[in-house]
């Protein structure tokens, strides 16, 4: 897609000093465990400590997008007993997991559910900042007013938006009224003397597919500061029974949360390619992302769900923690079906240390899980994407 030109890195660096220096620290950072990872992945040496951390701070959300794997038309959480999805990470928990591990600068991605209903939202912030510890917070942006003060003096908090396409096909797909607040809050955002980072994460929908082009042209004018272009993630018939017999034989696991994304993908594949052509040959002033690499990779991407389109391996398991609103330890965030330990009774470096990890671990790397090639964590953290 659109990759960082150094105009535009000198562009953000004058817009977000702090932010621009740490995204190159990260770079560095990243660059060095993929070298170690590939170095050490079969010498059974344990894990250097995670690079980063995903938290789900609550399943609780104040939209009910038709799309969302938790809250969605085919949700996993709908079926849950309410005190689970009404609960979230207990603040004492959060606070000594992050005061263990800062003295490194890790970075945090906190996601729910919706972050921002997170009643220790403000503490968390300034713990952040207080440890120099950077954090992006994907959100449906429509609670950002409700922290004006506290992203206008804290470098440390950057966000990441979602909203698919303009108001008619985002509304249908996220509520109504819900175009105007978010691109209002945005607006107020970026009014501060200092504004923080700001993302905007597009998930590419059926009903959207032939506004991606115009679609960025509209955030670049609302001086947003990156657009993630984000394929829907979705999986088959075949693909979820292959993840719940391997749940069951290996882990002695009935998994549920991948049903919420047991939906078909009807996307129209020429428009897809005509748009992100037209994208990719436009010069932009901010950097344009998309997991896939091609065009013509929507392709394979939608006629072999299983199909592993780059990396044999899921590097993440290397590189980054996922925790839940309960605590618990999984391998990943989109599919919490396996938990590996809890920080309510075992640190961080117990839990990524531990046999049960070094156990998930070693299955990935024999094969990949019939469910990872529709994990955008697999493709986020792809090696040839990061070097």
């Amino acid at each position: 897609m659109s990759f960082p030109t150094a105009f535009n890195i000198v562009r953000l660096f004058v817009k977000h000093p702090s932010y621009t220096q740490n995204l190159i620290k990260n770079k560095i950072k990243l660059y060095q465990r993929f070298q170690w990872i590939d170095q050490n992945i079969n010498q059974q040496k344990s894990p250097l400590l995670p690079l980063v951390y995903r938290v789900s701070l609550t399943l609780k959300c104040n939209l009910r997008c038709k799309a969302c794997m938790e809250w969605g038309d085919v949700g996993w959480c709908k079926d849950e007993p309410r005190e689970k999805v009404s609960n979230e990470l207990e603040w004492d928990v959060l606070k000594k997991t992050i005061e263990d591990v800062a003295y490194y600068h890790p970075s945090f991605i906190f996601s729910g559910g919706e972050p921002l209903l997170y009643s220790h939202f403000n503490e968390l912030a300034e713990l952040l900042k207080s440890k120099k510890c950077f954090a992006t917070i994907c959100t449906n942006g429509l609670l950002l007013d409700k922290f004006i003060k506290t992203a206008s003096d804290n470098p440390y908090l950057t966000f990441l938006v979602s909203l698919d396409g303009f108001k008619k096909e985002n509304d249908f797909l996220r509520g109504k009224g819900v175009f105007d607040r978010v691109i209002n809050n945005i607006k107020l955002l970026k009014s501060l003397k200092r504004p923080p980072y700001i993302g905007i994460q597009f998930t590419i929908r059926p009903e959207n597919v032939e506004t991606m082009h115009p679609f960025c042209e509209e955030m670049v004018k609302l001086n947003v500061d990156w657009i993630l272009l984000n394929p829907f993630w979705f999986i088959n018939p075949e693909q979820a029974k292959g993840y719940e017999a391997i749940m069951a034989s290996s882990f002695n696991v009935i998994p549920k949360t991948h049903l919420g994304y047991l939906v078909p993908y009807s996307l129209n594949k020429e428009e897809f390619v005509k748009q992100f052509q037209k994208i990719r040959r436009q010069s932009w002033p901010i950097q344009i992302s998309c997991y896939l690499k091609k065009p013509e990779d929507i392709y394979t991407y939608i006629e072999k769900p299983e199909a592993l389109l780059y990396s044999k391996l899921c590097y993440k398991q290397w590189l980054r923690m996922d925790i839940t609103s309960s605590g618990d330890v999984t391998p990943c965030s989109q599919f919490p079906d396996l938990t590996l330990g809890n920080l309510k009774e075992k640190s961080v470096s117990q839990i990524w240390e531990g046999g049960s990890y070094g156990s998930f671990r070693k299955l990935i790397q024999e094969k990949m899980l019939p469910i990872c090639s529709k994990c955008n964590e697999y493709y986020l953290y792809d090696k040839r994407k990061n070097l």
